[in-house]
């Protein structure tokens, strides 16, 4: 007979984790990971903005009128949206943010609002980011496949498409703004004492127990 205990995830009663890392980095493919495992809420700011977008709520009616506009939509309406998103009542033990903050702005916005305990930026090079994004391909039904790590159905073969920004050119011209926009915030959060950097290119599994191991370490951030 076995007497050994199940050791059950321990993590502070408020955990707040922002991911960052480049595209191609696995950040919502680690963030659901967390979130199933933690038990906290997945905040995506694709996933924020088209709620609002879909109720047609009075930041949704804002974010479409700049969007149709051909205007990206501003830190400040971004981080408003974040602020009502935060306050609900899911969120009160933590939240696992992805996607946001992007900018230095959103950053200093996101303090006021509600301090991470744990930043966890997923590292990555240019090169094998352009390789994991120009490898994917959709199928009819938009189901994402990888050539390599996920390979499609034989059945599928000559029915899937390649996205354009997923495209090389397309994949360095975003890794260009990341860089420019993003990486200043590694800086900004070594300095604030909860940056941990976790290696991106192992298995997506391993991956996933490295950011659980920095996660269920005692944090000394402000509350």
């Amino acid at each position: 007979m076995n007497n050994r205990r199940r050791v059950k995830t321990r993590i502070p009663t408020s955990t707040r984790i922002v991911l960052l890392g480049p595209q191609g980095s696995g950040k919502g493919t680690q963030a659901k990971l967390l979130a199933r495992r933690l038990r906290l809420p997945h905040v995506s700011s694709g996933d924020m903005f088209r709620e609002h977008i879909k109720h047609r709520t009075k930041l949704g009616r804002q974010v479409t009128k700049r969007l149709d506009a051909g205007r990206l939509v501003s830190d400040r309406l971004t981080m408003r949206m974040m602020a009502e998103r935060l306050r609900r009542p899911d969120c009160r033990r933590g939240f696992i943010l992805d996607g946001v903050p992007r900018t230095l702005g959103q950053a200093q916005a996101l303090a006021r609002i509600a301090r991470p305990t744990v930043v966890l930026a997923l590292d990555l090079s240019e090169v094998e980011a352009v390789r994991r994004l120009s490898g994917r391909r959709m199928a009819p039904d938009g189901t994402i496949y990888h050539l390599r790590y996920n390979p499609p159905p034989k059945r599928l073969r000559g029915q899937l498409m390649m996205r354009d920004d997923d495209r090389p050119a397309a994949v360095r011209r975003r890794l260009s703004e990341y860089r420019r926009k993003t990486r200043p915030l590694l800086r900004y959060y070594r300095r604030a004492g909860v940056l941990a950097e976790i290696d991106a290119r192992p298995a997506i599994k391993r991956v996933f127990q490295d950011l659980l191991r920095v996660v269920r370490k005692p944090t000394r951030v402000r509350r």
